[in-house]
């Protein structure tokens, strides 16, 4: 019989195994993800009846306590002020942590094209942007329900903005002013703040 025990600590990056096999007693490290992997994949097979589940359309990455969202350009409806506007949204890239039931924390980054790991990021061109690229959430409802990590990111974005000002694009600060360019004219993708790396440089 073998029996493991594995403790987890959110100050180490590693997961501490202790494992007994008959009467011999074995300490090893391993990486929290390969262990919750490892967890997953027993729990999986134990089954008898085995499912696919499919990843949403827009999820290009998961993990351990984060989902990694492309959502293409696509026409949105924004608030600030008390007042809605019907605007062009740029191409969006979301780096999600969350747990199973809470967003935590977002960075957010812009792109023209999109190439997989090689995709070229840019400033996020929309107001309520922190330091490093992190949305300002505020009092957004962060909840995650039935597991839809899209979905929760969506009310957030749906938030109403508080920021009046900004800088994530060249030619614009005003946030009212914005909003109603977007409203008559396509996205300026021309005018976006290159950040000089790619999707596979970003970490969380």
């Amino acid at each position: 019989m073998k029996e493991v025990i594995i403790k987890f600590s959110n100050v180490k990056s590693d997961a501490e195994l202790c494992i007994k096999k008959g009467d011999i007693i074995t300490f090893k490290k391993l990486a929290i993800e390969d262990a919750l992997n490892a967890i997953e994949e027993c729990a999986t097979n134990s089954l008898m009846i085995k499912k696919i589940k499919l990843l949403p359309e827009n999820v290009i990455a998961k993990g351990g306590g984060y989902t990694v969202i492309r959502q293409p350009e696509h026409v949105q409806y924004v608030t600030f002020n008390q007042t809605s506007y019907k605007i062009n949204f740029p191409n969006s890239i979301y780096i999600v942590l969350h747990s199973s039931k809470q967003i935590k924390s977002i960075k957010n980054y812009c792109y023209k094209e999109y190439k997989g790991e090689e995709t070229e990021l840019y400033d996020y061109a929309m107001p309520n942007v922190l330091v490093e690229n992190r949305m300002c959430i505020g009092t957004a409802d962060r909840t995650i329900k039935d597991g839809d990590v899209e979905g929760a990111l969506n009310k957030i974005i749906a938030t109403p903005y508080s920021h009046n000002t900004f800088n994530g694009i060249n030619g614009f600060s005003s946030t009212i002013k914005y909003f109603e360019y977007l409203e008559d004219n396509p996205f300026p993708y021309k005018l976006l703040k290159k950040l000089n790396r790619k999707l596979k440089d970003v970490t969380i």
